[in-house]
């Protein structure tokens, strides 16, 4: 039986947490920043939770990710 591949481009846009969450960065940064406001920006750095089906998705491409808590 192969072994599984780790899809490398998803393994390096997320962080997992102490509790076992996903985190994932979020989009619209880089394009028509001027029409955003400073405070929307400033959001849009932080990461935040991945959702139930976007984790899912997730821990099918990383297979090397801790076990779900």
């Amino acid at each position: 039986m192969p072994k599984i591949k780790t899809h490398k481009a998803t393994a390096k846009r997320i962080k997992i947490t102490g509790t076992g969450k996903i985190m994932i960065g979020r989009g619209f940064q880089n394009h028509k920043k001027a029409a955003k406001s400073k405070r929307s920006l400033r959001k849009m750095d932080d990461m935040s939770p991945a959702g139930r089906g976007v984790a899912r998705r997730i821990r099918r491409l990383v297979p090397g990710l801790s076990p779900k808590k």
